[in-house]
């Protein structure tokens, strides 16, 4: 049975559904109340999200906010829909891609269903605050980038913004992260090395995929993304306003955070020709193509003996592109072969493996 995805940004589809309050007139049917059951909850899966400046189109914090939008969850969390980068996978951790539990999915429905109840004698929980440290610690450089406005007839833009690095920058990665200036504006934001003279075809160039609400990760020990001598960033930010800023001319200087790896393997783009590999592998993470958006995507391995196994499958949503990292990574010997759902669909991070 599959798992309905959590809520984590449960709002961001919100606006192309019809919306209707709850009936003030329900009769009260459920166990569960705001306070106690719901906020907790709302708390911690949506909170980097559905909070009073977040990226959401609406904030999640307390029950006057929660209950006129009670149907529209209840719509969202049978959808599926939220997060927009839930997966499965066949036996294997994928890090921060977990779905709502049985427990949290029955206690949003059933209080939804049954006439959403506000409040009870306990006090409200504290909604979580906006994060104001970096989730994997100091970085090792911080790069402010170039303050990008939204003109107030404008609702979405996309900026490329190329940074030049120093020699003190030209260093391997083993992690990047970004902090907005204006929360409520960043939706996304690609991160890559380029080389204006050209580089091996099967490095990977894509350092980071950064999301509201998803959580950063570094590399495993001994692996990194290179960079190159001549190497400058690339970063695209999309930014969107939410509906109570749409009519607003608006502004986000975002921070780019970067951590440096020591001496490491550096990490690659493998192309799914549906050939055996030659040599073995260790998997690290697997990321949408733009081209996917939309669409199922699947990735099994069939091992040289024969045996198959679905690697992972998920669901991309336009402008929700994230990287999938597997923790721990795991080994497939020469000779596997993989098959996905489609050759353009996905791209793969490797490195060799230490037992080939």
């Amino acid at each position: 049975m599959r798992v309905v995805p959590a809520a984590a940004t449960l709002g961001v589809l919100l606006a192309a559904s019809a919306t209707l309050p709850l009936d003030a007139h329900k009769p009260i049917t459920s166990p569960y109340t705001f306070a106690e059951d719901v906020s907790p909850i709302l708390r911690d899966r949506c909170g980097a999200c559905h909070v009073a400046g977040g990226p959401a189109p609406m904030p999640l914090t307390t029950a006057e906010e929660t209950v006129p939008w009670g149907e529209s969850i209840r719509l969202e969390l049978i959808a599926g829909h939220m997060p927009p980068w839930s997966a499965m996978s066949g036996g294997k951790r994928l890090r921060h891609a977990e779905g709502l539990t049985a427990r949290e999915l029955n206690v949003l429905l059933t209080w939804v269903t049954g006439g959403a109840p506000p409040c009870d004698a306990k006090p409200l929980p504290t909604a979580s605050a906006a994060a104001t440290d970096w989730p994997l610690g100091p970085p090792d450089l911080m790069l402010p980038l170039p303050e990008v406005a939204v003109a107030a007839d404008q609702g979405e833009l996309t900026r490329e913004i190329v940074l030049p690095l120093d020699a003190a920058a030209r260093r391997p990665l083993r992690a990047v992260d970004l902090r907005p200036g204006t929360r409520s504006l960043v939706r996304s934001a690609r991160i890559a090395v380029r080389r204006p003279s050209g580089g091996t075809s099967d490095v990977e160039t894509l350092v980071g995929l950064w999301v509201p609400g998803d959580q950063p990760a570094t590399l495993p020990p001994g692996t990194a993304f290179a960079v190159p001598s001549d190497a400058e960033l690339v970063i695209t930010l999309r930014l969107k306003k939410t509906w109570e800023h749409e009519r607003e001319a608006m502004s986000d200087r975002s921070t780019l955070a970067l951590y440096f790896a020591g001496t490491a393997e550096p990490v690659r783009r493998l192309a799914l020709t549906g050939q055996p590999f030659r040599e073995g592998l260790r998997v690290l993470s697997i990321y949408p193509s733009p081209a996917s958006a939309g669409a199922t995507v699947t990735l099994d391995a069939t091992s040289p003996e024969g045996t198959v196994q679905r690697l992972i499958e998920f669901e991309p949503h336009s402008g929700w592109d994230r990287r999938y990292a597997f923790d721990p990574p795991f080994d497939l010997p020469a000779g596997t072969r993989l098959q996905a759902s489609g050759s353009d669909a996905i791209v793969l991070n490797v490195v060799s493996s230490p037992t080939r």
